[in-house]
């Protein structure tokens, strides 16, 4: 059986709670909102999986995971936090975001890493450079807004997850997760 599934930065809950409280007073927009639990930034989208190619990208994300480390631990040694600071809008899908003005050389390249483990093993991945993003609205057709986020988050991991459909949307559910630190 097939899953739906993609690799994410896990967002811890306080940070979460930040980042919607932060919607709600700066924007509170007529768009549908994006459920806090369903907060991640995507590394890597990989959509229908067989369980054999699961247990592939699961053991390269081992692999990567490793030689990611030094550049993550580097990355944090210098005290830079990552930071949500750019409202932006897909205007196809319509999702309105918050992403980065600058992407770590340590997040580009995990990202990178992953999507081209997904290619070996056969998955479609999509030909254009890495844009990390948070969605926290649907059926955005506009942004109606000059207000520019200054949301620092902390990293320290990344998962496999699975998205469901359920009674009330999507519902995302982490399979396996990989620590950033040692």
């Amino acid at each position: 059986m097939n899953m739906r599934l993609f690799f994410a930065v896990d967002i811890f809950p306080n940070d979460k709670k930040i980042i919607a409280n932060w919607r709600e007073r700066k924007l509170n927009l007529p768009f549908k909102a994006v459920t806090m639990d369903n907060f991640h930034i995507t590394l890597a989208f990989l959509g229908d999986v067989t369980m054999q190619q699961q247990a592939q990208l699961s053991n390269k994300a081992d692999e990567i995971t490793q030689q990611i480390l030094p550049l993550y631990t580097s990355f944090v040694e210098e005290e830079k936090p990552i930071v949500l600071n750019h409202l932006g809008l897909f205007q196809k899908p319509k999702v309105l975001y918050l992403g980065l003005k600058v992407c770590p050389n340590w997040l580009k390249k995990l990202a990178e890493n992953l999507s081209e483990q997904a290619k070996l093993i056969g998955l479609y991945q999509e030909d254009r450079p890495y844009l990390p993003h948070l969605s926290i609205y649907r059926k955005a057709n506009e942004i109606t807004t000059d207000r520019q986020p200054n949301i620092p988050i902390n990293i320290k991991s990344f998962s496999l997850y699975q998205s469901y459909p359920t009674d009330y949307g999507v519902s995302y559910c982490p399979i396996k997760t990989w620590k950033l630190y040692l």
